[in-house]
């Protein structure tokens, strides 16, 4: 009877440091596309390790830096139709053409800890300018 008890006891204390360790991780999974949004970064942008690419959309241009400028999520940019509502903006540093404000753009690069978070981009694909019905930008 002991080893019975002895046995039980021993499979659920493994089945259960399998399931902390399986949910505890600190790394995020990469959507099925590969890439990831403003959003996915904003919640702990120290999760995500090497090279990524996101989707957003530009923001903001730095006033003293020419090479950077700030990305917002693309839905919620769509859904204010305002670049000013965002309650998260990535910077980011590209040492290429800069894209405008209101360009909907893929960026490929690597998070870095510099005064917070920055995305030091080493490639930035223009997917197109969103404008919207009334001259709202």
């Amino acid at each position: 009877m002991k080893r019975i008890i002895y046995a039980f006891g021993l499979i659920a204390l493994t089945v259960g440091l399998v399931f902390i360790c399986l949910g505890n991780g600190k790394t995020k999974s990469v959507k099925e596309s590969g890439i990831l949004s403003v959003e996915d970064i904003q919640a702990d942008p120290a999760a995500f390790k090497g090279i990524i690419t996101l989707n957003g959309v530009v923001a903001r241009m730095h006033p003293s830096d020419p090479k950077r400028f700030a990305v917002i999520e693309t839905a919620e940019a769509k859904h204010c139709q305002s670049v000013g509502c965002a309650k998260f903006f990535l910077p980011v540093h590209y040492e290429g053409k800069l894209p405008q404000i209101w360009d909907e753009v893929n960026i490929t690069g690597s998070l870095v800890k510099q005064d917070g978070y920055l995305l030091k981009a080493s490639r930035v694909d223009i997917l197109r300018h969103l404008t919207f019905d009334g001259g709202k930008q």
